[in-house]
């Protein structure tokens, strides 16, 4: 009975150690085996290569969403750029011009005058201002309300910019004041040729509301150097001649003989 016990136990051990020696061999045999270990290797190049680019789909990703924000804000960036661009322009623009009629204001032209009166004499000849306003315009905005008052101002700075040469200036001075800066002019007459156009555009009625509005204009001028030296004074003189025009029908010679050549323009 133990010889058989004995034998059993005897037999498991030898069992076990035969398999230990035939798992140690196949583990040998594995390690030995180039094509297995080659494959073993594939694997684990395989395996890191796909970890590498999933790592870089991923760095890609954010690459990406951060291109797609900077393109957004460029974009915002633009737009806001070319807003305060605009808003410089119109700024710029309304420094110069007269919000209602969009003609040069007063700063433009006393910048333009000085500028033509700052050329050496050799380069200069005759400069003409026509400064005129409209009459009694005070019960024209009484009768047909500001509003309509506005329209006629508007309309009269369309007729002077489309009778006017490039090198002229319309300006409207103030209220229902306009002031013509005529460069350049050789002698009275030729001032004279301009100023007659400029009655002839503005003689016809304006329509306002479906009504046809007469108006009359009074106009006076002066010229530089031959009335004055200077940019307020010449604006003062064709100031002058203009009201000495208005005062005709009252009766004012000393007056009239302050201006070089005025006139009324009547718009029937």
């Amino acid at each position: 009975m133990k010889n058989g016990i004995r034998n059993n136990g005897s037999d498991s051990l030898s069992s076990a150690f035969s398999d230990r020696r035939r798992y140690r061999g196949s583990v040998q045999d594995d390690a030995t085996d180039p094509g297995e270990r080659r494959l073993r290797q594939s694997r684990a190049a395989l395996a890191g290569l796909t970890q590498a680019l999933s790592a870089s789909e991923r760095h890609s990703t954010e690459i990406q969403e951060k291109l797609e924000a900077l393109a957004e804000t460029n974009a915002y960036l633009r737009n806001k750029l070319a807003e305060a661009e605009r808003k410089m322009v119109m700024a710029n623009h309304l420094a110069y011009h007269d919000a209602l009629t969009g003609l040069p204001n007063r700063r433009m032209l006393l910048d333009r005058l000085n500028q033509v009166i700052a050329r050496p004499s050799r380069h200069l000849r005759r400069v003409a201002l026509v400064f005129f306003d409209v009459d009694g315009f005070k019960a024209i905005n009484d009768r047909l309300g500001h509003t309509n008052g506005d329209k006629i101002l508007q309309e009269i700075a369309q007729r002077l910019s489309a009778c006017l040469r490039a090198t002229d200036t319309a300006c409207r001075y103030g209220g229902d004041e306009f002031i013509v800066m005529l460069p350049e002019v050789e002698d009275e007459q030729g001032a004279a040729v301009v100023e007659e156009k400029i009655r002839k555009r503005l003689a016809a009625p304006y329509l306002v509301d479906g009504a046809m509005v007469a108006v009359t204009l009074s106009m006076g001028a002066a010229a530089y150097p031959k009335d004055a030296k200077n940019c307020h004074d010449l604006i003062q003189l064709a100031d002058v001649a203009m009201y000495s025009v208005k005062s005709e029908d009252v009766g004012t010679p000393d007056m009239q003989k302050s201006a070089d050549f005025a006139r009324r323009v009547s718009v029937d």
